[in-house]
């Protein structure tokens, strides 16, 4: 049989300065044996399910030789008239929906454990601000700490439970008097045998030390970047262009990503400087980086954005350029070749730009022209890799075996273009090409 035990009051205790012993603690503390945990998202990327806020419900279970504690918990969504269930069991989290089996998950909604062991690791701090914003902690006590890779402060209220707050999230944390009835699970067999996600940490040790042995020393100031930003310069039209790989091929700008089958992600709602978004759906798979319609469609397609762009100069005015990977190569060479350029009010943001190709693509035509033989070619061309697109051989590493003087050519003035032009670079090794 297992046995519930509020460990976080345990610590709650030992920061808050109180030497009463082990045994009596947990006796208080096995008056709370539970905890709802509040979850505010303060920004769209930190939504759930189309929610907010939300609750996680969890009982804290203690080992058989009750030196460590492992919650267990739940939390339920609705959206789109589907009821979700996330549940924590033993570590491991599952997601079922009404009438079907439940499925393992890497993670869930709020990772609990981490949440509740963070209090073990945390440090007295004399305030704390989020932006500008003060973090008021009236009659409680302030703590920094950190878990899921973020940092957070702590409001330490008493035996009634904590608040914590990071740029992201508000997480409120109450401690209750009666345990949580968890939901039901039904398994598949493969469900059966989900990896443990969650662990269990030690329940007394850290708390043992902070009350008998250990001074904790306050921190400095601790501050948070803002919930929100705001546009530092001048909102104007933003337009997006992909790379490579795309054969779809669309004649009008789109208000969303979704015919680009995951080449690009929505950016609504997180980019404050676009007074407004298009898309552009363009076939990059037929055509070369350096191919002149292909250019003109991008230019075409900037020029399009603003008002005050000039068709007759084609100056590309008031507008913000985001490309990402070939699409900075398909830009640069655009503006080398005087198809368009860039006036002072644009501003053009690059994306990983394999501005002298890619190995991947030497790699690539290697495979695909048997160089080497085996399994790993036929998938390739299972899967649509074989034979190499047009595209592909377009990025081809400058300077190397596969390459031409034309083409190294081409890589030497599209990367003076891009010096002179490009704003803002954003590299991300893993998304070139």
């Amino acid at each position: 049989m297992r046995s519930l035990f509020a460990a976080g009051a345990l610590v709650l205790v030992s920061h808050l300065g109180v030497t009463e012993s082990i045994d009596a603690v947990q006796t208080q503390a096995a008056t709370l044996p539970s905890v709802r945990i509040h979850t505010s998202a303060k920004r769209k990327s930190t939504v759930t399910h189309g929610q907010s806020g939300f609750d996680t419900f969890a009982n804290p279970v203690l080992s058989s030789d009750k030196s460590k504690v492992l919650y267990d918990a739940y939390a339920t969504f609705v959206e789109n008239g589907v009821e979700f269930t996330y549940s924590l069991v033993d570590g491991s989290w599952y997601l079922g929906t009404k009438g079907s089996e439940s499925r393992c998950l890497s993670s869930g909604p709020v990772p609990v454990n981490s949440l509740m062991q963070s209090l073990n690791d945390a440090t007295p701090i004399p305030s704390a601000s989020i932006g500008d914003d003060k973090i008021e902690c009236t009659g409680g006590k302030l703590l920094q700490t950190s878990f899921g890779g973020t940092d957070y402060a702590l409001c330490v209220s008493g035996a009634s439970g904590f608040t914590a707050y990071s740029s992201d999230l508000t997480i409120e944390v109450e401690y209750l008097n009666t345990p949580v009835k968890m939901p039901t699970l039904t398994l598949s067999e493969a469900s059966k045998s989900c990896q443990n996600v969650e662990k269990a940490f030690p329940m007394t040790p850290t708390a043992q030390s902070s009350t008998k042995t250990r001074s904790l020393e306050q921190a400095s100031h601790m501050a948070m970047a803002a919930s929100t930003c705001s546009c530092k310069s001048k909102p104007r039209p933003c337009i997006f262009f992909h790379g490579s790989g795309n054969k779809h091929e669309e004649p009008l700008l789109q208000d969303t990503p979704k015919l680009l089958r995951g080449k690009l992600g929505s950016i609504s709602g997180h980019a404050p400087c676009c007074s407004s978004i298009k898309y552009a759906v363009l076939d990059t798979d037929d055509y070369e980086w350096t191919n002149g319609a292909l250019h003109q469609k991008y230019c075409t397609h900037s020029l399009s954005m603003s008002k005050t762009s000039n068709l007759s100069s084609k100056t590309i005015d008031d507008t913000i350029i985001v490309t990402h990977s070939m699409a900075g190569l398909v830009m640069a060479g655009a503006l080398t070749t005087g198809k368009c350029k860039l006036g002072a009010g644009t501003s053009w943001v690059a994306m990983s730009p394999p501005m002298k190709g890619s190995m991947a693509s030497d790699y690539l035509q290697d495979f695909c022209t048997g160089k080497f033989l085996g399994v790993t070619t036929k998938l390739l061309g299972l899967i649509g890799e074989c034979p190499t697109s047009k595209a592909r051989l377009s990025t081809v590493y400058q300077n190397e075996k596969l390459s031409t003087p034309a083409l190294n050519a081409a890589y030497a003035a599209a990367q003076k273009t891009y010096v002179s032009n490009v704003s803002a670079a954003i590299e991300n090794f893993r998304s070139r090409i």
